[in-house]
C-alpha cells in the first residue's frame, strides 16, 4: 500500500509515532541495527526504507527514543486480507526497558487496522531471543510460515526468519 495513506502522527498515552520527514539520522541507529540482527548481518534502517517500508520515530518523554518500520502486504491468495508486517523496531540503548517499544506497537497496529489490516506479522532473526520474548509479551505467537505470497514478502528479510503473528482488532 502507498505510504501516503499512513498517518503522519499517531498519538498514544506514553508515546507518539511521527513519520520520518527526512532520511533518519541518529547516533544510536548503528548499534540498534546490530542488536536487532543478533549474530546475523546488521538490519539497517536505511535498507528497510529502501525496501519500501514506512518509518516512524518513537517519541517519549519529549525525546526521540526509538524508531520503527513496517509495511502492509497482501496475505496469501486464499484470503483478501492484508497484514501489517513489522520490519524494524528499536529503542535507543539508554531508553530500553522503559516500555516505549511496547507502548509504540499498538499505535502502529491501530493505524494499520484503520487501513484494512486484519493481522500483524513480525519476522525475527532466529537467534534473537530478546526480540522473541518482547513480541511474545505483546500477544504474538510463533507460526511455521508467513501467510504472505513470496512476491509480496518484504525484500531483504532473512530467509530463516522466525515469524510471529497476532490478529488485529478494528
Amino acid at each position: 500500500m502507498e505510504a501516503a495513506q499512513w498517518p503522519q502522527r499517531v498519538e498514544g498515552e506514553r508515546t507518539s509515532l511521527v513519520r520520518f520527514a527526512e532520511e533518519p539520522a541518529a547516533g544510536w541507529l548503528a548499534e540498534a541495527a546490530q542488536a536487532i540482527a543478533g549474530r546475523a548481518a546488521p538490519c539497517r534502517l536505511e535498507d528497510r526504507l529502501a525496501a519500501g517500508d514506512v518509518g516512524w520515530w518513537i517519541e517519549g518523554d519529549g525525546e526521540r527514543v526509538g524508531a520503527l518500520c513496517g509495511q502492509l502486504a497482501p496475505m496469501t491468495a486464499e484470503t483478501d486480507d492484508v497484514a501489517l508486517v513489522w520490519t524494524w523496531l528499536a529503542i535507543a540503548a539508554r531508553w530500553r526497558a522503559y516500555g516505549f517499544g511496547g507502548a509504540a506497537v499498538p499505535l502502529l497496529e491501530a493505524a494499520a487496522a484503520g487501513l484494512g489490516a486484519s493481522t500483524a506479522l513480525v519476522p525475527l532473526p532466529a537467534d534473537n531471543g530478546v526480540a522473541f520474548y518482547f513480541w511474545l509479551r505483546l500477544g504474538y505467537t510463533p507460526i511455521r510460515t508467513a501467510p504472505i505470497a513470496d512476491p509480496d514478502r518484504p525484500a531483504g528479510l532473512p530467509a530463516d526468519a522466525l515469524w510471529m503473528t497476532r490478529p488485529l482488532s478494528t
